[in-house]
């Protein structure tokens, strides 16, 4: 489905959301149910074998994310999550959100679709279904622009906004892309071109 129209793009987690979503949502559900302590040294060692360059960056975030498949009712989480959580959303970005903004997130898709339904705008995330089971790829780097090329046009995005060099190509597309460090948003690319 492709749209028309002009459209402002961000990255979710440290972009407009005030920290991590997974690794909140991940310590959200250990306090609910303390089993899922057994996921720790499975992160450990993940972040070792990703330091030591073992792993790639798709292989490490889906060893964090497999606790998924531990979780009893993934979505009813979430929405719980959400209902404490959604107040992280930066008021910078409450101030100029509109409808047709289209959050471009290496996230669970399960778990940023929630706050972006209670947002109202659109999303774009890691095809991670609610029992584990990874789909393609993470929606990280130039997977994002991938993405987001398969449901809109290339030449609709405005401005891209996201905390990371990470998402240069997402940055590079846009004919705006801004650096977001906290609450300070710095563009640095205009056309595709560093600023």
């Amino acid at each position: 489905m492709c749209y028309n129209i002009f459209m402002n793009g961000y990255d979710f987690d440290d972009t407009i959301f005030r920290g991590n979503s997974t690794r909140r949502f991940f310590f959200f559900c250990l306090l609910r149910l303390p089993y899922l302590v057994i996921m720790i040294p499975v992160i450990v060692v993940a972040g070792l074998l990703r330091g030591l360059r073992i792993l790639n960056k798709d292989q490490f975030l889906y060893a964090l994310e497999w606790y998924v498949a531990l979780l009893p009712n993934a979505e009813k989480l979430a929405a719980k999550f959400w209902d404490k959580n959604i107040n992280r959303i930066k008021p910078w970005y409450l101030k100029q959100k509109r409808k047709s903004d289209v959050i471009v997130s290496a996230s669970p898709k399960f778990l940023i679709e929630e706050a972006c339904k209670r947002l109202e705008v659109r999303c774009i995330a890691t095809n991670l279904d609610t029992r584990g089971r990874l789909h393609g790829k993470h929606c990280y780097g130039g997977e994002k622009v991938v993405a987001y090329k398969s449901r809109y046009k290339e030449n609709s995005l405005l401005t891209y906004y996201s905390d990371s060099l990470s998402d240069t190509p997402m940055l590079r597309m846009a004919e705006y892309g801004y650096l977001v460090k906290g609450d300070e948003i710095t563009l640095i690319y205009e056309h595709g071109t560093k600023y």
